[in-house]
């Protein structure tokens, strides 16, 4: 029992390595996707911060450009002077527009880059207005609007040191975070490896293990099996003993009936014809006792002889049977009806019978069962009540003792009377040999009759049940297949007697 159940664990412990192996590859594969995540913004971070510095840069540049070109102007009175204020005045806008799309990554930052924007435009327009001045007013002094420009307290180039100078301590930090991140998504790699490679070895540990008990399993199942067909051999030998043995003594039954039909049977003939004798040669010369012992011994004698044939009819049934051919019930309970002619006129009794199938069976047999039943049913009718027997026909489905998948269908033939009936205690009792509810006097017969009757439909592969109410009478039910022989072995033992003469 081990030796079976350890597969069955295994076999759980294989399924349990991929169940883990899934649980770490989903959380390193969370660790992964978290520090992906991280690298990415930090990038992000990184390229933002990137793109802040270069739109400062090209707005102070475009300042710076225009500031020269202001001064230059202002000094030397050449409009050639003024280009680098020209061309700086086109870009600034353009400049002016993406520094203001900008976001820092800090807040203080943040308000720094909007502040020098502001003051960004304030120094554009009073260069702006310096050289409209110079343009409109040519009497005034060069060095005047200089100092005037510089008097508007606009210290941009403080301004720009210092958000440069914070923007690149916070691309330092990011590029910090950025080497941390890159090296903890190294580590994850490296234990990811480790993971792989430990379950795996895990699992291949495991399933060479399981394959080796699967083969344990299997050797041990093939020892059991050549145990099993060894033992099935030995019951099929012991099977092939008990059947000998069941044919002896099946031909020790027949050899014991022919002796009941033959030897038991003259001696009584003997008795009978010396009882015979005495009754018609010296009859005058017994007295009343003398008669009376005569007559006794005349139906003991009778009834042993009655009581032999009916033994004999009992195990004649299964070594006797014929072979099973297509019988038509309703002609042969019509031929029944013709047997039991004179008893059914005496009794006054009304039978009515309802249209039945043609089913297999062995017709003489069939022909007993129904003779047997009918008998009883007019036997055991109530006094003054003259018996009304009806026999009814329906399908039923097959007993459930036998399998479903047979192919046959199944008649359930009722045999009613309305006779004296007995208690429902003795509905299994009827069917045994020499069973008897009453007395000789008061109903004649051995008892053999309704066993023959079962032994009968068991023949036919069908049941026979009882059922009565004391004194309403009784309903003999009948489960007959249509195709007898599908559920009943073929008798093989050798059926015929051997004539012997003593």
């Amino acid at each position: 029992m081990h030796s079976l159940t350890q597969p069955n664990r295994m076999q759980k412990l294989i399924w349990l390595v991929p169940l883990l192996i899934l649980i770490g590859i989903v959380l390193v594969a969370t660790l992964g996707l978290k520090n992906t995540d991280e690298i990415a913004r930090i990038q992000r971070s990184l390229q933002n911060t990137g793109e802040v510095m270069l739109r400062v840069d090209q707005l102070h540049i475009d300042i710076l450009n225009a500031e020269s070109g202001q001064r230059g102007y202002l000094i030397s009175q050449r409009e050639s002077d003024l280009e680098p204020y020209k061309i700086a005045l086109q870009k600034f806008e353009h400049s002016l527009s993406q520094a203001q799309t900008i976001q820092s990554e800090s807040p203080p930052q943040q308000k720094r880059l909007e502040r020098y924007i502001q003051h960004a435009q304030i120094k554009f327009e009073a260069l702006s207005a310096s050289v409209a001045l110079a343009r409109d007013n040519e009497q005034l002094e060069p060095h005047r609007m200089l100092d005037d420009v510089r008097s508007t307290g606009l210290d941009l180039r403080a301004m720009y040191a210092t958000i440069m100078t914070e923007e690149m301590e916070i691309r330092n930090l990011l590029m910090a975070r950025l080497t941390q991140a890159r090296e903890t998504a190294q580590e994850n790699l490296v234990w990811f490896t480790v993971l792989s490679i430990l379950v795996s070895t895990l699992f291949l540990f495991f399933l060479l293990k399981h394959l080796h008990s699967i083969r344990r399993a299997k050797e041990q199942l093939e020892r059991y099996s050549e145990q099993l067909e060894d033992k099935v051999k030995e019951r099929t030998q012991a099977l092939e003993l008990y059947a000998d043995e069941l044919t002896r003594s099946n031909r020790e039954l027949e050899d014991f009936a022919f002796i009941a039909s033959h030897d038991l049977q003259e001696p009584l003939r003997k008795i009978r014809a010396f009882s015979d004798r005495i009754k018609a040669n010296y009859e005058t010369l017994l007295d009343d006792r003398g008669k009376d012992y005569l007559s006794r011994m005349d139906n003991a004698a009778t009834r042993m002889s009655v009581l032999i044939t009916d033994l004999l009819a009992l195990s004649r049934v299964t070594t006797k049977g014929k072979e099973f051919e297509d019988v038509a019930l309703n002609p042969l309970i019509n031929t029944v009806l013709d047997d039991l002619e004179i008893a059914i006129s005496d009794a006054q009794a009304c039978i009515q019978v309802d249209s039945l199938p043609t089913i297999e069976g062995d017709p003489s047999q069939l022909h007993q069962l129904f003779l047997n039943l009918l008998s009883n049913a007019m036997k055991f009718r109530r006094e003054g009540v003259p018996p009304k027997i009806t026999i009814s026909m329906s399908q039923t489905t097959a007993p459930n003792k036998l399998l479903e998948d047979i192919e046959c269908d199944w008649l359930e033939i009722d045999v009613t009377d309305n006779g004296i009936g007995f208690a429902a205690e003795y509905s299994e009792k009827i069917f045994t040999p020499f069973q008897r509810l009453h007395n000789r006097k008061t109903y004649a017969g051995t008892g053999i009759g309704l066993a023959v009757c079962r032994r009968i439909v068991e023949r036919h592969g069908g049941q026979i049940s009882a059922h009565s109410i004391e004194g309403q009478g009784t309903t003999f039910r009948i489960l007959l297949p249509d195709l007898a022989s599908t559920l009943t072995l073929k008798d093989t033992a050798n059926e015929q007697f051997t004539d012997q003469t003593h």
